[in-house]
Formats: C-alpha cells, sequence, structure tokens
C-alpha cells in the first residue's frame, strides 16, 4: 500500500496516514476512504495526522485537488476533527496554499495544521484537546 491509514492511539482519537515516497491520487482516494470508515465507527471526534515525510506530490495536483473536492462535497463528518500535516516540505505548503486560494469556499473550516514530526503532530493535538 502506498498509504497505510491507522488507528495512532489506543483511545481511538487520532488517526494516522502514512504516505510512502511513491504513491498516487487514487491511493490517496482509498486512504480517505478508510479514513472516513474509522471516523465513522467511534462516536467521538477524530484527528487525521497525515505523514507525508519523503513522499512526492504525483503530477496534476490541482485538478486531482479539484476532483477530490467534488467527490467529497461537504462530506466532513460531524466528528472529524483536527488536520495535521507532518514533514511537509515548501513544495507541499506552497500547493496546500495554492489550493486553499483556489478551493477557499469548498476548504472553509477544513484547514491544516503543519508539524516537524509525529511528536510535535501528538504535541498539537494534546493541546488543542485541553
Amino acid at each position: 500500500m502506498a498509504i497505510v491509514t491507522r488507528w495512532d492511539n489506543r483511545d481511538k482519537t487520532a488517526i494516522l496516514l502514512e504516505f510512502e515516497s511513491e504513491w498516487n491520487w487514487e491511493d490517496l482516494e482509498q486512504a480517505l476512504l478508510d479514513a472516513d470508515a474509522y471516523i465513522i465507527s467511534v462516536p467521538h471526534q477524530v484527528d487525521i495526522i497525515i505523514d507525508v515525510e519523503g513522499s512526492a506530490i504525483p503530477k496534476d495536483f490541482i485538478n486531482a485537488i479539484k476532483q477530490l473536492i467534488q467527490s467529497n462535497g461537504d462530506d466532513a463528518r460531524h466528528n472529524e476533527g483536527h488536520r495535521i500535516v507532518v514533514g511537509a516540505n515548501k513544495t507541499v505548503r506552497t500547493i496546500y496554499n495554492t489550493a486553499q486560494k483556489t478551493f477557499a469556499k469548498q476548504l472553509d473550516g477544513r484547514e491544516l495544521l503543519f508539524a516537524a514530526d509525529l511528536r510535535d503532530a501528538r504535541a498539537i493535538l494534546r493541546s488543542l484537546r485541553t
């Protein structure tokens, strides 16, 4: 699997999506479906940690993001929590900023936070919960 989706803790309050170095947009779609299944399986808030450290972004990202947004629409789960990206290099952050500007209305309320590593991401989530 190019993107591994699993619980990040025993309390099932966070999901970890681990991106391998090579992945494609279909892999991302499947990972998001898997994450949705985890989220709806519990009644409490579930945060998402997206670990992209060392992975390459496939080409044609604007069209792919547009397609993902259109296919997911306003389907954010009622208990979907914060989204934190780990290991985002300058390219990933530029892509995110471009997507935020291009799809501002569709992404309103679904912003991403950034962390240097998994430990930092988990610390951010702990501080947001208190």
